[in-house]
């Protein structure tokens, strides 16, 4: 037993659970999943892309078809790339809430599941699945005046371009390395903000924890504000400027899910 909701999705004929209402893309899916108390997954199943969870509540446990558990708690990502056999179970004492990614849209039907938990001897070589924890994210202050007064923030990345290869990753050597998308977290305190930025591809924002006032401005449609609490997300054009403040009197936890991994230089603050 499990619900889940999408806030990107892909387009007719590909995965999207909330195709009335979310948006549509042709490069990532980004929605929540539930996953109640003493619940899971039923066997094994494999995707032809990339899944990635990052968990806001409660514990999961992974595992492929060799039986390897995997582990993650709240703000750990667990990163399963494409072709790997997998499944989870709700391995605490409350339900578990978590964020899933595809690093790009996926036609119906595509899975392939083996409901009876066996995957075929000749079945191929695998990749491992990996956890990438927050507790090994040193928190990074290095965004364009993210010490001052006004602006006081920080960010961390759990999946992002390698930074010798010129992307923005602020967690090098921790952060999962990929060539198709970036999810970071951005931690705004009560009363500060984010410098409005644009960067060259679309990003989707979800609140993972307090409110967030975020303001947009894009040439077709002009200037707009959008009040976000927990669990809301907003997708944002690459061509947009945005800007986000806490109004609240918590940090604010934002996760940043960029289409593409962005190279050192494409983020412009305003």
């Amino acid at each position: 037993m499990r619900w889940l909701i999408s806030w990107v999705g892909g387009p007719a004929g590909y995965v999207n659970p909330s195709r009335e209402a979310a948006i549509a893309s042709d490069k990532s899916v980004v929605g929540l999943m539930s996953l109640p108390v003493g619940q899971r997954q039923k066997g094994l199943h494999y995707h032809s892309v990339t899944e990635i969870y990052v968990i806001l509540k409660g514990e999961l446990e992974g595992y492929d078809h060799t039986g390897h558990p995997h582990r993650a708690g709240p703000l750990d990502c667990m990163y399963i790339p494409k072709g790997v056999p997998h499944g989870v179970r709700n391995c605490g004492a409350e339900d578990c809430e978590l964020v899933w990614v595809h690093d790009g849209i996926e036609k119906i039907g595509t899975s392939k599941y083996f409901m009876d938990g066996v995957v075929p001897a000749d079945y191929p070589p695998q990749p491992d699945i990996t956890i990438v924890r927050f507790a090994d994210l040193e928190p990074s202050y290095s965004p364009f005046k993210a010490k001052e007064v006004e602006w006081m923030r920080w960010v961390v990345s759990w999946v992002a371009g390698k930074k010798e290869d010129g992307y923005e990753n602020y967690n090098p050597g921790v952060a999962a390395a990929s060539e198709k998308c970036g999810i970071g977290m951005t931690v705004i305190q009560p009363g500060q903000k984010s410098v409005p930025y644009t960067q060259k591809d679309a990003e989707t924002l979800v609140v993972m924890r307090g409110k967030a006032l975020i303001n947009f401005a894009e040439e077709s449609k002009g200037k707009w504000r959008e009040e976000l609490g927990r669990l809301d997300g907003a997708y944002v054009p690459g061509c947009a400027v945005r800007g986000v403040r806490n109004h609240g009197d918590e940090p604010l936890f934002l996760m940043c899910v960029q289409e593409r991994p962005q190279r050192v230089g494409n983020v412009v603050y305003h």
